[in-house]
């Protein structure tokens, strides 16, 4: 029981650590302050759904990982061999 738990919360800590890692980045904020400075209100509406987006695929991320009980890594895996690895080559290289 005490194993299930423990891979549970690795489950969710991976889903917290991909979550905090996907929409960050010094580019990316940078892009959007220009961007929010040059069209103002239009590009407000732009930034306002693509928050909401992300807020469903988080949701549905953070659903896979914990109904599942999996890693990222390992539920990508599961669907396309190799690609577990992958996915985490381009977290680790979008978090430098």
């Amino acid at each position: 029981m005490n194993e299930t738990k423990k891979k549970r919360s690795g489950a969710l800590l991976g889903a917290a650590f991909i979550m905090a890692t996907s929409a960050i980045g010094p580019g990316f904020l940078t892009q959007t302050a220009k961007f929010t400075n040059d069209f103002k209100a239009s590009f407000g509406f732009v930034i306002l759904i693509s928050i909401l987006l992300s807020v469903v695929v988080q949701l549905n991320v953070w659903r896979v990982l914990c109904v599942s009980g999996l890693r990222g890594q390992d539920v990508a895996n599961k669907l396309l061999p190799g690609l577990g690895y992958v996915l985490a080559f381009l977290i680790a290289a979008g978090g430098l």
